[in-house]
């Protein structure tokens, strides 16, 4: 017989998101005495993937960093090498299982607590109470934070976008990069799938990270990853003898659709509330500030609703313009940030993608890149939010 069971907050999706709030929260004291339930279909005892962001200041989640480059390096198409001015920006790593065995290490000691291993049918919102069931039960509370995304359906005029890769991480007696150097994006592939490059990431004197990624509308059959990536370890690397000592795959959606971050007490977070950058597919740092801005309504509102987000209505432009640049192949992917990279230094772009520059530093940026491309897909853009 179903059950039903209530609770205070409910954390629907037990991933970086999710994890992310509940433990911040508690460490702050915010949500104790209040009972907890996590529903997630996995017990997350495997490193399912790698989240990878550049900071300038200390992040929530120092102690896990598990690579930090200092030195950053692009690549264009043709081959020219741009060493990267970060002006303090570092580029780092934190693999998700490091993440999730610190977290649920101290989580599952609060008897405040419960985890739920389930699919979860549905969430609703109704009054000031949110309901969730699974196949076995119902759960009731007054809060439901929800990090599982569903890609929305297409709206005329939407761009919809993934970013997709593989990578590997090898070990070999060839010479690498320096363990302090980051290849960001080396555009030294093929470009006839779309907008094309790989992250090359030093681990260890011998140890490599390899991932190759994509910018487009479709993912690939797998064997194409593997083909590229070998392709580019041998010719571009020149590694010839190498062991794969471990591999990911992964799907990020970059879109132009307007999320909605409340639904009546449903707060979407993660990737399911718009906390990925549509034009990077970037999410590690946007989730944590978004967790602030959560935890500081608490604080002193006792509640968690807040009016304004990180990737406001400037970001969202931005980001859709470049969607419909790249969908009418007006600008080649590579060549834009080729453009970019060779002409605008890193720390400021690195800020423009946080969200942190003024309108007169973003002109500066966009003076980098063609102009006519973007005047017709911003109006575009501007037009499509007028009219939604």
């Amino acid at each position: 017989m179903a059950m039903h069971i209530k609770c205070d907050i409910l954390i629907c999706g037990g991933g970086l998101a999710g994890l992310s709030l509940l433990y911040r929260a508690m460490k702050l004291g915010i949500w104790e005495g209040q009972q907890i339930i996590v529903i997630d279909r996995s017990d997350k005892a495997t490193n399912d993937k790698t989240w990878s962001f550049w900071k300038k200041e200390e992040s929530c989640f120092e102690e896990l960093i598990r690579h930090q480059w200092p030195q950053l390096v692009f690549y264009s198409n043709h081959g020219t090498r741009i060493p990267l001015n970060s002006g303090g920006y570092t580029y780092n790593s934190i693999r998700s299982i490091d993440f999730y065995h610190h977290v649920l290490t101290y989580l599952r000691q609060c008897p405040n607590i419960s985890f739920v291993r389930a699919d979860i049918t549905s969430v609703v919102s109704s009054g000031e109470q949110c309901m969730l069931h699974t196949p076995d039960h119902s759960y009731q509370s007054t809060y439901l934070f929800n990090s599982i995304y569903h890609q929305p359906s297409a709206r005329s005029g939407g761009q919809h976008f993934l970013q997709h890769f593989k990578g590997v991480r090898i070990k070999t007696t060839a010479q690498i990069p320096p363990v302090t150097e980051a290849w960001l994006m080396d555009f030294r592939t093929g470009q006839q799938n779309g907008t094309t490059f790989f992250y090359t990431l030093p681990m260890a004197q011998d140890e490599l990270f390899v991932e190759y990624t994509l910018f487009s509308k479709s993912v690939l059959p797998m064997e194409e990853y593997d083909r590229e990536i070998r392709n580019y370890i041998r010719d571009i690397l020149q590694i010839e003898h190498y062991e794969v000592l471990e591999d990911e795959y992964g799907v990020i959606p970059m879109t132009d659709h307007l999320f909605r971050r409340f639904e009546g007490n449903i707060i979407h977070i993660g990737t399911a509330g718009g906390d990925t950058r549509a034009s990077t597919g970037y999410t590690f740092t946007n989730t944590q500030k978004t967790v602030d801005k959560i935890l500081r309504s608490f604080q002193s509102e006792g509640h968690p609703f807040f009016k304004e987000e990180n990737i406001g209505l400037k970001q969202q432009l931005y980001d859709a313009t470049l969607l419909h640049v790249l969908a009418k192949r007006q600008y080649d992917g590579h060549q834009l940030f080729s453009d970019l990279f060779k002409k605008a230094p890193a720390y400021r772009i690195f800020a423009f993608l946080d969200g942190e520059t003024s309108l007169l530093q973003d002109v500066f940026i966009m003076r980098s890149l063609k102009i006519m491309p973007f005047l017709s897909s911003f109006l575009t853009a501007v037009l499509r939010r007028i009219s939604s």
